[in-house]
């Protein structure tokens, strides 16, 4: 090998870091929630069926116990999607009057919310011994960006702006207990970078905004057992992650404020779900396989967002000498938890060919118009999903994957923080193109 093999993790370690930190660029909460699923291109062609049943080394993030995979020395995976998505929020109503009555004040439509986005994740494996097996993975598991395109809309009050971008650092250890059964766990660092802008007062107002970052620590852990030939079963672990973004919150200058910006310090509590995953792969023939997942988050821990003062200051909720440790503004959510089923299948076409399609149905978190927060406009949706995977050497694997999201319309009813009730519906969908590279060194 020309390089060694500290350079080649170092090299993959800082690949990993700068494709993932690509998710700022758009919308990607691209699972229930702000989660994102996108962190397999192997898995996402079968619409994530048996995602925890170690396919390949991609696995690990919802099963580290999937480190064992990929065999002998030193292995490298990295993942990319390019993320296409439409999200088109009418406004029906503001303050019980028809949205037609304010037509040439504020228009009812947002226009579309979302952005393209590239999304990244990598993977590595090392075996130390028969039984021993050391990994790491690089993901942003949660995040999205939304924007509408006319920000003076008539939900402009409910959000301007909405971001959220994470970057998980996750090794992992992995041992083989028996043959057939490998058991893992590893451990997260998240950094946490998040904003939020909306329209104060009316949808004409000046923009407030809150933005804060963090770090959070949790755990993964799981199973994966191998029972007979052609049988693959996975049960993985994913903790709770619980952030308080520290930063500030800032209204610009106008009338309002009699022409001067607003800044105080403050901070908000963004309290992430557990994720379990249970999948399967059985061989049906010597060339194919049917995969089955089923998937339950816990999101019915984020109740509600709310941005509190740190020290005494200025701000447009509270007055000029706001004091510290006062909740300025809270968002309620009131989510339920989120559920993901899927299924899928692959085929072995050739020795260095294998194609895969699959199905999935994922039940949102939010279940009704009064839990639907604008800048994340979620809502029950099917995937359906194609994908291959081909070998380009004994070293140099190739994955490809295209999924259609068809996410079902949903309403709103909301409250923004100057009192309006606003009502109205949201229709989105979106496009997913992926393509990884598998290295064994």
């Amino acid at each position: 090998m020309s390089v060694s093999k500290t350079a080649v993790a170092r090299s993959a370690l800082y690949s990993g870091v700068a494709t993932v930190a690509l998710i700022a660029t758009g919308f990607s909460a691209l699972a229930g929630g702000f989660s994102i699923r996108e962190q397999s291109v192997s898995s996402q062609g079968a619409s994530f069926a048996g995602n925890a049943a170690g396919h390949d080394l991609s696995s690990m993030y919802w099963n580290p116990a999937a480190v064992s995979v990929a065999g002998s020395g030193l292995n490298t995976e990295s993942h990319y999607s390019l993320i296409v998505p439409q999200a088109d929020i009418t406004v029906e109503s503001f303050n019980a009057i028809p949205a037609s009555a304010f037509a040439g004040i504020s228009g009812s439509e947002s226009g579309n919310i979302g952005r393209l986005a590239l999304v990244g994740a990598s993977y590595g494996s090392y075996q130390l011994s028969e039984q021993l097996f050391l990994g790491f993975g690089m993901n942003s598991p949660f995040g999205l960006v939304t924007e509408p395109e006319d920000p003076r809309y008539l939900g402009a009050e409910l959000g301007r702006t909405t971001k959220l971008l994470t970057l998980n650092a996750n090794p992992v250890i992995g041992y083989k207990i028996a043959p057939g059964i490998t058991v893992a766990a590893g451990f997260q660092a998240q950094y946490a970078d998040g904003k939020l802008k909306f329209a104060t007062g009316s949808p004409l107002g000046p923009t407030t905004g809150f933005e804060g970052d963090d770090w959070a620590f949790g755990g993964t852990a799981g199973i994966l057992i191998q029972p007979a030939a052609g049988t693959s079963i996975g049960l993985g672990y994913r903790s709770r992650l619980n952030h308080t973004l520290e930063g500030d919150l800032v209204t610009q200058g106008s009338f309002l404020t009699g022409g001067a910006r607003l800044t105080t310090s403050a901070e908000a509590d963004i309290n992430l779900p557990d994720i379990v995953t249970l999948s399967i792969s059985q061989a049906v023939s010597s060339n194919m396989r049917l995969m089955g997942t089923v998937e339950w988050s816990n999101w019915s821990r984020f109740e509600q967002l709310t941005v509190v003062t740190q020290n005494a200051g200025p701000t447009i909720f509270a007055g000029p000498a706001t004091p510290a440790n006062t909740a300025v503004a809270t968002i309620p959510a009131g989510w339920d938890d989120g559920w993901f089923f899927s299924l899928g299948g692959e085929y072995d076409v050739m020795n260095n060919l294998t194609m895969r399609a699959g199905v999935a149905y994922e039940i949102s978190p939010i279940r009704n118009a009064s839990q639907r927060i604008l800048g994340i406009p979620d809502s029950d949706r099917v995937w359906l999903s194609l994908g291959a995977t081909t070998k380009i050497t004994d070293a140099i694997t190739i994955d490809l994957a295209y999924t259609h999201i068809f996410l079902e319309d949903g309403d709103f009813a909301r409250t923004s923080l100057a009192g309006n009730a606003i009502t109205g519906s949201v229709e989105a969908s979106t496009d997913i193109i992926s393509v990884s590279m598998k290295t064994k060194w």
